[in-house]
Protein backbone atom coordinates (compact mmCIF):
# COMPACT_ATOMS: atom_id res chain seq x y z
CA UNK A 1 0.00 0.00 0.00
CA UNK A 2 1.46 3.33 -1.09
CA UNK A 3 1.14 6.63 0.76
CA UNK A 4 1.18 8.73 -2.42
CA UNK A 5 -0.72 6.54 -4.91
CA UNK A 6 -4.49 6.39 -4.39
CA UNK A 7 -7.41 4.82 -6.20
CA UNK A 8 -10.51 6.58 -4.87
CA UNK A 9 -14.00 5.20 -5.50
CA UNK A 10 -17.01 7.45 -4.87
CA UNK A 11 -20.25 5.66 -4.05
CA UNK A 12 -23.68 7.22 -3.90
CA UNK A 13 -25.82 9.21 -6.35
CA UNK A 14 -22.90 10.10 -8.66
CA UNK A 15 -20.51 7.12 -8.58
CA UNK A 16 -17.08 7.39 -10.16
CA UNK A 17 -13.40 6.96 -9.50
CA UNK A 18 -10.32 9.12 -9.25
CA UNK A 19 -6.66 8.15 -9.41
CA UNK A 20 -4.03 10.26 -7.65
CA UNK A 21 -0.27 9.74 -7.94
CA UNK A 22 2.30 11.77 -6.03
CA UNK A 23 -0.22 14.41 -5.05
CA UNK A 24 -1.75 15.06 -8.47
CA UNK A 25 -4.81 13.77 -10.27
CA UNK A 26 -3.89 11.44 -13.11
CA UNK A 27 -7.31 10.07 -14.10
CA UNK A 28 -10.99 10.77 -13.42
CA UNK A 29 -14.05 8.89 -14.68
CA UNK A 30 -17.76 8.81 -13.96
CA UNK A 31 -19.20 5.38 -13.21
CA UNK A 32 -17.21 2.20 -12.83
CA UNK A 33 -17.30 0.79 -16.37
CA UNK A 34 -13.74 1.98 -17.00
CA UNK A 35 -12.36 1.09 -13.58
CA UNK A 36 -8.60 0.52 -14.08
CA UNK A 37 -6.46 -2.34 -12.93
CA UNK A 38 -5.64 -1.74 -9.30
CA UNK A 39 -1.99 -0.86 -9.70
CA UNK A 40 -0.57 2.50 -10.55
CA UNK A 41 0.90 3.08 -14.00
CA UNK A 42 4.38 3.09 -12.44
CA UNK A 43 3.78 -0.35 -10.95
CA UNK A 44 3.31 0.97 -7.38
CA UNK A 45 0.59 -0.64 -5.30
CA UNK A 46 -2.20 1.81 -4.48
CA UNK A 47 -4.11 2.68 -1.37
CA UNK A 48 -7.75 1.98 -2.18
CA UNK A 49 -10.20 4.47 -0.69
CA UNK A 50 -13.95 3.98 -0.64
CA UNK A 51 -15.69 7.35 -0.23
CA UNK A 52 -19.24 6.98 1.08
CA UNK A 53 -22.02 9.60 1.22
CA UNK A 54 -21.88 11.84 4.26
CA UNK A 55 -25.67 11.74 4.50
CA UNK A 56 -25.48 8.07 5.54
CA UNK A 57 -23.01 8.63 8.37
CA UNK A 58 -23.57 10.55 11.60
CA UNK A 59 -20.30 12.27 12.53
CA UNK A 60 -19.64 13.72 15.99
CA UNK A 61 -16.69 14.72 18.14
CA UNK A 62 -16.43 13.14 21.59
CA UNK A 63 -14.03 13.61 24.48
CA UNK A 64 -12.16 10.29 24.73
CA UNK A 65 -8.77 10.58 26.52
CA UNK A 66 -5.69 9.63 24.52
CA UNK A 67 -4.34 7.49 27.36
CA UNK A 68 -7.05 4.85 27.08
CA UNK A 69 -6.28 1.43 25.63
CA UNK A 70 -7.93 0.78 22.23
CA UNK A 71 -10.59 -1.48 23.73
CA UNK A 72 -11.37 1.07 26.45
CA UNK A 73 -11.54 3.90 23.93
CA UNK A 74 -13.94 1.90 21.74
CA UNK A 75 -16.11 1.07 24.76
CA UNK A 76 -16.25 4.77 25.67
CA UNK A 77 -17.12 5.62 22.07
CA UNK A 78 -20.00 3.14 22.02
CA UNK A 79 -21.37 4.57 25.27
CA UNK A 80 -21.31 8.06 23.79
CA UNK A 81 -22.82 6.79 20.53
CA UNK A 82 -25.68 5.31 22.52
CA UNK A 83 -26.51 8.79 23.80
CA UNK A 84 -26.83 10.36 20.35
CA UNK A 85 -28.20 7.49 18.22
CA UNK A 86 -31.91 6.87 17.93
CA UNK A 87 -31.33 3.33 16.62
CA UNK A 88 -30.22 0.32 18.72
CA UNK A 89 -26.44 0.09 18.88
CA UNK A 90 -26.66 -3.59 17.89
CA UNK A 91 -27.63 -2.48 14.39
CA UNK A 92 -25.01 0.29 14.20
CA UNK A 93 -21.30 0.29 13.43
CA UNK A 94 -19.39 2.71 15.66
CA UNK A 95 -15.93 3.93 14.64
CA UNK A 96 -13.60 6.29 16.48
CA UNK A 97 -10.68 8.32 15.16
CA UNK A 98 -7.25 9.11 16.49
CA UNK A 99 -6.91 11.43 19.51
CA UNK A 100 -6.67 15.13 18.72
CA UNK A 101 -4.89 17.85 20.68
CA UNK A 102 -7.79 18.47 23.07
CA UNK A 103 -8.45 14.76 23.77
CA UNK A 104 -11.43 14.80 21.43
CA UNK A 105 -11.88 12.21 18.73
CA UNK A 106 -14.01 11.93 15.66
CA UNK A 107 -16.91 9.53 16.28
CA UNK A 108 -18.88 8.05 13.37
CA UNK A 109 -22.10 6.04 13.50
CA UNK A 110 -23.42 4.16 10.47
CA UNK A 111 -25.81 1.28 10.10
CA UNK A 112 -24.30 -2.15 9.64
CA UNK A 113 -26.60 -2.69 6.67
CA UNK A 114 -24.96 0.27 4.90
CA UNK A 115 -21.46 -0.99 5.70
CA UNK A 116 -22.33 -4.45 4.38
CA UNK A 117 -23.86 -2.99 1.20
CA UNK A 118 -20.80 -0.79 0.52
CA UNK A 119 -18.38 -3.68 0.96
CA UNK A 120 -20.50 -5.91 -1.28
CA UNK A 121 -20.56 -3.19 -3.95
CA UNK A 122 -16.77 -2.79 -3.71
CA UNK A 123 -16.26 -6.56 -3.90
CA UNK A 124 -18.38 -6.67 -7.06
CA UNK A 125 -15.91 -4.18 -8.55
CA UNK A 126 -12.99 -6.39 -7.47
CA UNK A 127 -11.88 -3.95 -4.77
CA UNK A 128 -11.13 -4.64 -1.12
CA UNK A 129 -10.74 -1.07 0.18
CA UNK A 130 -7.99 -0.15 2.62
CA UNK A 131 -10.05 2.77 3.92
CA UNK A 132 -13.73 3.72 4.01
CA UNK A 133 -14.09 7.45 4.60
CA UNK A 134 -17.28 9.55 4.78
CA UNK A 135 -17.10 12.28 2.15
CA UNK A 136 -17.31 15.25 4.60
CA UNK A 137 -14.06 14.11 6.23
CA UNK A 138 -12.22 14.60 2.92
CA UNK A 139 -12.58 18.36 3.23
CA UNK A 140 -9.74 19.98 5.14
CA UNK A 141 -11.26 21.83 8.12
CA UNK A 142 -10.83 25.61 8.39
CA UNK A 143 -9.66 27.29 11.57
CA UNK A 144 -12.94 29.18 11.81
CA UNK A 145 -16.25 28.89 10.03
CA UNK A 146 -16.95 26.06 7.61
CA UNK A 147 -16.02 24.92 4.13
CA UNK A 148 -18.68 23.52 1.82
CA UNK A 149 -18.68 21.48 -1.36
CA UNK A 150 -21.85 20.88 -3.33
CA UNK A 151 -21.94 17.38 -4.81
CA UNK A 152 -24.74 15.07 -5.98
CA UNK A 153 -27.38 17.58 -4.88
CA UNK A 154 -26.05 17.81 -1.32
CA UNK A 155 -23.92 20.34 0.52
CA UNK A 156 -20.96 18.63 2.15
CA UNK A 157 -19.93 20.70 5.17
CA UNK A 158 -16.70 20.64 7.18
CA UNK A 159 -15.84 22.74 10.19
CA UNK A 160 -13.24 22.39 12.96
CA UNK A 161 -15.57 20.05 14.91
CA UNK A 162 -18.37 19.58 12.42
CA UNK A 163 -18.85 17.35 9.37
CA UNK A 164 -22.10 16.45 7.64
CA UNK A 165 -23.95 16.39 4.32
CA UNK A 166 -27.45 17.74 3.84
CA UNK A 167 -29.78 19.33 1.30
CA UNK A 168 -28.70 22.93 0.57
CA UNK A 169 -31.76 24.45 2.29
CA UNK A 170 -31.22 22.41 5.45
CA UNK A 171 -27.50 23.07 5.43
CA UNK A 172 -28.15 26.81 5.15
CA UNK A 173 -30.44 26.66 8.19
CA UNK A 174 -27.89 24.71 10.21
CA UNK A 175 -25.02 27.01 9.32
CA UNK A 176 -26.95 30.20 10.00
CA UNK A 177 -24.49 33.13 10.14
CA UNK A 178 -21.23 31.12 10.11
CA UNK A 179 -18.46 32.13 7.73
CA UNK A 180 -18.67 29.85 4.69
CA UNK A 181 -15.87 29.04 2.25
CA UNK A 182 -17.34 27.30 -0.81
CA UNK A 183 -15.13 24.87 -2.75
CA UNK A 184 -15.27 23.92 -6.39
CA UNK A 185 -14.82 20.38 -7.69
CA UNK A 186 -11.27 21.29 -8.71
CA UNK A 187 -10.54 22.60 -5.22
CA UNK A 188 -11.91 19.41 -3.69
CA UNK A 189 -9.87 17.10 -5.93
CA UNK A 190 -6.71 19.17 -5.57
CA UNK A 191 -6.82 18.78 -1.78
CA UNK A 192 -7.80 15.10 -1.77
CA UNK A 193 -4.32 13.61 -1.31
CA UNK A 194 -3.65 15.73 1.78
CA UNK A 195 -7.15 15.17 3.11
CA UNK A 196 -6.76 11.40 2.89
CA UNK A 197 -3.46 11.54 4.74
CA UNK A 198 -5.06 13.67 7.47
CA UNK A 199 -8.44 11.89 7.55
CA UNK A 200 -9.44 11.73 11.22
CA UNK A 201 -11.26 8.42 10.86
CA UNK A 202 -11.42 5.18 8.88
CA UNK A 203 -14.65 3.22 9.07
CA UNK A 204 -12.73 -0.03 8.47
CA UNK A 205 -12.24 -0.98 12.10
CA UNK A 206 -13.69 -3.39 14.62
CA UNK A 207 -15.79 -6.06 12.88
CA UNK A 208 -15.13 -4.33 9.54
CA UNK A 209 -11.35 -4.09 9.85
CA UNK A 210 -9.55 -5.27 6.75
CA UNK A 211 -8.26 -8.77 7.17
CA UNK A 212 -4.57 -9.10 6.58
CA UNK A 213 -3.71 -11.37 3.70
CA UNK A 214 -0.63 -13.45 4.11
CA UNK A 215 1.70 -13.21 1.17
CA UNK A 216 4.03 -16.12 0.59
CA UNK A 217 7.59 -14.89 0.35
CA UNK A 218 9.52 -17.25 -1.91
CA UNK A 219 12.82 -16.29 -0.27
CA UNK A 220 11.36 -16.95 3.17
CA UNK A 221 10.03 -20.34 2.03
CA UNK A 222 13.46 -21.23 0.66
CA UNK A 223 15.11 -20.22 3.93
CA UNK A 224 12.66 -22.31 5.94
CA UNK A 225 13.15 -25.29 3.62
CA UNK A 226 16.93 -24.93 3.90
CA UNK A 227 16.68 -24.70 7.69
CA UNK A 228 14.45 -27.79 7.82
CA UNK A 229 16.87 -29.71 5.57
CA UNK A 230 19.78 -28.64 7.77
CA UNK A 231 17.98 -29.78 10.92
CA UNK A 232 17.14 -33.10 9.27
CA UNK A 233 20.74 -33.57 8.14
CA UNK A 234 22.12 -32.73 11.60
CA UNK A 235 19.64 -35.14 13.22
CA UNK A 236 20.67 -37.88 10.77
CA UNK A 237 24.36 -37.21 11.45
CA UNK A 238 23.72 -37.44 15.20
CA UNK A 239 21.97 -40.78 14.75
CA UNK A 240 24.76 -42.09 12.53
CA UNK A 241 27.35 -40.93 15.06
CA UNK A 242 25.52 -42.72 17.88
CA UNK A 243 25.22 -45.89 15.79
CA UNK A 244 28.93 -45.74 15.02
CA UNK A 245 29.76 -45.24 18.71
CA UNK A 246 27.59 -48.18 19.73
CA UNK A 247 29.16 -50.31 17.00
CA UNK A 248 32.68 -49.39 18.10
CA UNK A 249 31.75 -50.07 21.75
CA UNK A 250 30.30 -53.47 20.82
CA UNK A 251 33.41 -54.36 18.85
CA UNK A 252 35.58 -53.31 21.80
CA UNK A 253 33.49 -55.42 24.15
CA UNK A 254 33.78 -58.46 21.87
CA UNK A 255 37.54 -57.99 21.73
CA UNK A 256 37.68 -57.77 25.52
CA UNK A 257 35.60 -60.97 25.88
CA UNK A 258 37.91 -62.73 23.45
CA UNK A 259 40.94 -61.56 25.48
CA UNK A 260 39.39 -62.82 28.72
CA UNK A 261 38.61 -66.14 27.04
CA UNK A 262 42.20 -66.30 25.83
CA UNK A 263 43.35 -65.84 29.44
CA UNK A 264 41.04 -68.62 30.70
CA UNK A 265 41.57 -71.20 27.95
CA UNK A 266 45.07 -72.69 27.88
CA UNK A 267 47.00 -73.55 24.75
CA UNK A 268 46.83 -71.99 21.35
CA UNK A 269 43.17 -72.65 20.66
CA UNK A 270 41.64 -70.07 18.31
CA UNK A 271 38.93 -68.07 20.03
CA UNK A 272 35.91 -68.17 17.74
CA UNK A 273 32.94 -68.32 20.13
CA UNK A 274 34.12 -67.16 23.57
CA UNK A 275 30.84 -67.98 25.32
CA UNK A 276 30.62 -71.57 24.06
CA UNK A 277 34.35 -72.19 24.50
CA UNK A 278 34.31 -70.88 28.09
CA UNK A 279 31.28 -73.07 28.86
CA UNK A 280 33.15 -76.11 27.50
CA UNK A 281 36.13 -75.14 29.65
CA UNK A 282 33.85 -74.94 32.71
CA UNK A 283 32.42 -78.36 32.01
CA UNK A 284 35.94 -79.74 31.70
CA UNK A 285 36.80 -78.35 35.17
CA UNK A 286 33.91 -80.15 36.82
CA UNK A 287 31.38 -77.35 36.72
CA UNK A 288 29.49 -79.33 34.11
CA UNK A 289 25.92 -79.01 33.10
CA UNK A 290 23.13 -79.01 35.62
CA UNK A 291 23.50 -75.98 37.86
CA UNK A 292 21.01 -73.82 36.03
CA UNK A 293 18.49 -76.64 35.74
CA UNK A 294 18.94 -77.66 39.40
CA UNK A 295 18.64 -74.11 40.68
CA UNK A 296 15.59 -73.29 38.55
CA UNK A 297 13.76 -76.47 39.62
CA UNK A 298 14.65 -75.96 43.30
CA UNK A 299 13.57 -72.28 43.24
CA UNK A 300 10.29 -73.25 41.57
CA UNK A 301 9.56 -75.91 44.21
CA UNK A 302 10.27 -73.46 47.06
CA UNK A 303 8.09 -70.78 45.43
CA UNK A 304 5.16 -73.16 44.94
CA UNK A 305 5.21 -74.59 48.49
CA UNK A 306 3.28 -72.37 50.90
CA UNK A 307 5.11 -71.38 54.07
CA UNK A 308 8.54 -72.62 52.90
CA UNK A 309 11.47 -70.20 53.02
CA UNK A 310 14.85 -70.76 51.33
CA UNK A 311 17.66 -70.02 53.78
CA UNK A 312 20.77 -71.20 51.92
CA UNK A 313 21.86 -72.88 48.69
CA UNK A 314 25.37 -74.08 47.85
CA UNK A 315 26.53 -75.68 44.60
CA UNK A 316 29.56 -77.90 45.26
CA UNK A 317 32.31 -79.27 43.06
CA UNK A 318 30.43 -82.59 42.69
CA UNK A 319 27.56 -80.86 40.90
CA UNK A 320 25.32 -81.24 43.98
CA UNK A 321 23.03 -78.52 45.27
CA UNK A 322 23.01 -78.24 49.07
CA UNK A 323 19.70 -76.58 49.94
CA UNK A 324 18.56 -75.39 53.39
CA UNK A 325 14.85 -74.58 53.84
CA UNK A 326 12.64 -73.53 56.78
CA UNK A 327 8.94 -74.26 57.16
CA UNK A 328 6.21 -74.04 59.82
CA UNK A 329 6.21 -77.81 60.17
CA UNK A 330 7.36 -81.12 58.76
CA UNK A 331 4.39 -81.49 56.33
CA UNK A 332 5.55 -78.45 54.39
CA UNK A 333 9.10 -79.86 54.18
CA UNK A 334 7.74 -83.14 52.88
CA UNK A 335 5.66 -81.24 50.31
CA UNK A 336 8.82 -79.36 49.19
CA UNK A 337 10.71 -82.63 48.74
CA UNK A 338 7.86 -84.09 46.71
CA UNK A 339 7.70 -81.07 44.44
CA UNK A 340 11.43 -81.26 43.74
CA UNK A 341 11.15 -84.97 42.97
CA UNK A 342 8.16 -84.21 40.69
CA UNK A 343 10.41 -81.74 38.87
CA UNK A 344 12.78 -84.61 37.99
CA UNK A 345 15.43 -84.03 40.68
CA UNK A 346 17.10 -86.58 42.87
CA UNK A 347 16.55 -85.44 46.48
CA UNK A 348 18.30 -86.80 49.57
CA UNK A 349 16.80 -85.32 52.76
CA UNK A 350 19.11 -84.49 55.64
CA UNK A 351 18.62 -83.76 59.31
CA UNK A 352 15.66 -81.69 60.50
CA UNK A 353 16.10 -79.31 63.45
CA UNK A 354 14.13 -76.64 65.27
CA UNK A 355 15.03 -73.01 64.79
CA UNK A 356 13.04 -70.01 66.02
CA UNK A 357 9.79 -71.96 66.17
CA UNK A 358 10.23 -73.33 62.62
CA UNK A 359 11.45 -76.65 61.20
CA UNK A 360 14.72 -76.36 59.31
CA UNK A 361 15.77 -79.12 56.92
CA UNK A 362 18.70 -79.73 54.61
CA UNK A 363 18.42 -81.43 51.22
CA UNK A 364 21.01 -82.66 48.75
CA UNK A 365 19.70 -82.18 45.24
CA UNK A 366 21.33 -83.75 42.18
CA UNK A 367 20.47 -84.22 38.56
CA UNK A 368 19.13 -87.68 37.58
Amino acid sequence: MSDDHFLILFLGAEPGWLRIAEGRKVARRAGFDALPAQDSESGESETKILVVPGSDVAIHWAEIPAGLAPAQAMAAGRIMAGGVSADPLETQHVAIGRPEADDERCLAIVSRAKMDAWLVEAAALGVDPDMIVPEPLLLAPPEIGVRTFRHAGLDTVRGPKRAFAAEPELAAMLLADEAIEPLTADDFERELAGAIADAPLNLRQGDYAKRRRWKIDANYVRRVALLAATILLVTLLIQLTMIARYSFAADALEREIAERARDAIPGTVEIVDPDAQLRDRLYGLGGGPGYGELANAAFGAVRDTAGVELQAMIYDANNNLQLTAAAPGEPELVALQQRMIAAGLLVTPGAVRDGGGRQIAEFTVTAP
